[in-house]
């Protein structure tokens, strides 16, 4: 009769969760446990409710309770993750670590690790993980994004930038990666390179599509003045940036009022190139 009750209480507490009635579904665990004090799924799903909750101390003394009862990779993941959140790291990678060692397939472990490793400046045992991760999972945008900023950091900019073009591949329209990848080609003096990138990002984003558009309604005429019309400007302009390198960016201007954003960026580019003297990237692939 005990255990019949139990099934009927698990169920109903499920079903409370399902509808978003989280109060009543921990009504039901905790009578669970009352009558069954070793109902190791009650004291996880409560676990995973008091987290949802933010509750993290009531769900580390729940999660730890079934792992008392039975240790297994999914319990200490859960426990290493509450003392991520809690920003408790070494205590975070030692949890982390089991749950690892139970199931290397698990790729979960192996990015949480490496997140922990990277908050305590662990930067080898951090990529070590991440690139675990991606022997399993070789499309982790999550471990490809933070391979790519480590490798930044520590100065591979040609590996940096091989993990951005992997996540671009993967999802063309991210325009955060692409931004990001035409920061580090700008820094590292690919101007080039990242002028070709901002083009890219002109084509996707919404937001630079609007000022593509808003610029394009805009009649040339309305440059047009008694100095000439604007395509005579860039003519003279064109015959001036020899001598007067700041020109380019008034050709900029002109052809960004004409909608020709592809130009409008090159002739940006040329005078950021000019200005700083840098013509392509500067440290290869390592």
């Amino acid at each position: 009769m005990g255990q019949e009750s139990v099934v009927k209480k698990f169920n109903t507490a499920i079903q409370f969760e399902k509808d978003g009635n989280y109060s009543r579904a921990m009504e039901e665990y905790l009578a669970i446990l009352k009558i069954d004090p070793r109902c190791r799924e009650a004291y996880i799903n409560l676990g995973s409710l008091y987290s949802r909750m933010n509750r993290l101390k009531h769900a580390m003394a729940c999660y730890e309770k079934a792992l008392s009862i039975h240790p297994d990779f999914l319990t200490y993941f859960n426990i290493g993750s509450i003392h991520y959140k809690m920003v408790n790291y070494k205590k975070a990678v030692m949890n982390l670590e089991k749950s690892k060692s139970a199931n290397s397939k698990f790729v979960l472990s192996s990015l949480v690790l490496g997140l922990c490793y990277s908050k305590m400046d662990n930067f080898k045992a951090a990529e070590t993980n991440f690139n675990d991760v991606l022997k399993i999972t070789p499309q982790n945008k999550v471990a490809l994004t933070a391979l790519a900023i480590l490798l930044y950091n520590r100065k591979k900019y040609g590996l940096s930038v091989q993990y951005l073009n992997t996540l671009i591949d993967l999802d063309g329209s991210n325009v955060k990666i692409r931004e990001l990848k035409s920061y580090l080609l700008l820094k590292t003096g690919a101007i080039d390179e990242s002028a070709e990138e901002i083009k890219s990002i002109t084509k996707i984003s919404d937001g630079y599509k609007y000022y593509d558009d808003f610029i394009k309604s805009v009649p040339v005429e309305a440059f047009d003045d008694k100095y000439g019309t604007i395509d005579e400007k860039i003519e003279i302009l064109k015959d001036t940036v020899d001598k007067d390198k700041k020109n380019l960016i008034s050709l900029s201007l002109c052809h960004l009022f004409k909608g020709e954003t592809d130009n409008a960026i090159d002739y940006l580019f040329q005078y950021k190139k000019h200005s700083t003297g840098k013509t392509g990237l500067t440290e290869k692939a390592v």
